[in-house]
């Protein structure tokens, strides 16, 4: 096998770099939820997800895509919108506000955005394989390998991303608290 080249192995640290900066800032609302002195509540964590999914709606993503940038299946998504009139309204309004946006660029490809990116990479971190991926977020299978193709930071994120991937048996959790009382000490 050949040996990697050196902007080839730039690129990958770049992109290792990259995953790293993403981690930090999904785990920003804990860390400052310890320099308040709280410890992670069911509700806030429910709400912050919910605005996440709400936030991919708005910006084009079908319900399987909204639900991964949440980081909820899509079934407890759709429970959500069943239970929480508020929330169904703005998951509507929002998906209103994507296809407003799509028909602004009616006739190209969905774009490839930032916010996209971190929601396949999400996607390709967990395990989603290549054509579900993209189709998460708007993209052919065609359209996403010419992004590789035609440039190399996004196949280096990529790769990034697939060895980010948690070993089998090895998952990830975060505790919070359930209910409405202070912390117990």
């Amino acid at each position: 096998m050949a040996e990697p080249s050196d902007s080839a192995r730039q690129l990958a640290v770049w992109a290792d770099g990259v995953l790293e900066r993403v981690d930090a800032q999904e785990d920003l609302d804990r860390r400052l939820s310890a320099a308040l002195g709280r410890t992670p509540d069911l509700g806030e964590e429910t709400l912050a997800r919910m605005a996440e999914a709400v936030r991919a709606a708005a910006c084009g993503l079908g319900p399987a895509g909204c639900a991964l940038a949440a980081g909820v299946s899509e079934r407890l998504l759709t429970g959500w919108e069943e239970r929480e009139p508020a929330f169904a309204a703005a998951m509507s309004a929002a998906r209103r506000l994507g296809r407003t946006r799509a028909h602004l660029v009616r006739g190209a490809p969905p774009a490839l955005t930032p916010y996209t990116l971190r929601v396949l990479l999400k996607g390709v971190r967990e395990g989603v394989p290549n054509a579900s991926v993209a189709a998460l977020v708007g993209l052919s299978v065609r359209a996403l390998y010419r992004v590789r193709r035609e440039r190399p930071e996004v196949a280096a994120l990529l790769l990034a991303a697939r060895r980010a991937r948690p070993r089998k048996g090895e998952r990830r959790y975060r505790l919070v608290r359930v209910g409405d009382g202070p912390p117990e000490k």
